[in-house]
């Protein structure tokens, strides 16, 4: 009696390949856009328990914000260098958050991430009553830092954005909103596309957060929501 080997041809073996081939194909972007949404969502929630530790300060402190590191000069902190290196959000926030991790995105790029992966408007720097802002939903408190890093590799990256430089030329009176855009003077305070998307996350001083397209935020003095006193 004679026996045959029983296995797969090259035929065979070149067809299973290239159906593995295809699969990978196809659900390798699946998983990467999966891995993208989540770090999309942790970087939410990290803003929103935020927002929550915002709205226990202004609770704390007479319904007002807090100074930042910038705008101290205006607050009488002149005179101590060291209790000025605390003005700055996470800094103040964090006796509320117990917790550094959650002033870092998961997608932030930098080597050198400094004190947080979010950036202060810079027209909420200063110790304003938090009842002058007459639209909190529509008034942007944080949003996500620039991935671009500062000139100095030594020096922290910066912490708060100024939406006049936000435009070319710059301008230096709201009646002039909502003028030109510059993206090149965007990407170097901001990252508005720093999640899948093309969105970066903004929290608004309602503590509500939400994933937005720059464009989305932007506009006249009534409708741009990085101008506070609509």
């Amino acid at each position: 009696m004679r026996f045959h080997k029983s296995g797969f041809t090259l035929i065979e073996l070149l067809v299973v390949i290239a159906i593995i081939a295809i699969l990978a194909a196809i659900l390798f972007p699946v998983f990467a856009q999966a891995k993208a949404a989540a770090k999309k969502t942790q970087g939410i929630s990290n803003l929103k328990q935020i927002g929550t530790a915002m709205h226990m300060y202004i609770a704390d402190y007479d319904d007002t914000l807090p100074f930042s590191r910038e705008a101290a000069i205006w607050g009488g902190y002149t005179g101590d260098p060291e209790e000025l290196e605390d003005m700055v959000f996470y800094k103040v926030f964090l006796p509320y958050t117990k917790n550094k991790d959650i002033f870092y995105s998961p997608e932030d790029k930098l080597a050198n991430k400094g004190g947080s992966s979010f950036s202060v408007n810079a027209h909420l720097e200063y110790a304003w009553s938090a009842t002058a802002i007459t639209q909190p939903a529509d008034t942007i408190y944080l949003t996500d830092r620039s991935d671009i890093p500062p000139a100095d590799p030594s020096e922290e990256p910066e912490e708060h954005y100024s939406w006049w430089t936000f435009t070319n030329p710059f301008i230096d009176d709201v009646s002039q909103l909502p003028a030109t855009l510059d993206y090149d003077s965007i990407n170097v305070q901001i990252s508005p596309k720093r999640y899948s998307g093309g969105v970066a996350g903004y929290l608004f001083m309602d503590s509500h957060v939400k994933a937005m397209k720059f464009e989305q935020t932007w506009g006249d003095q009534t409708k741009n929501k990085h101008y506070p006193f609509k």
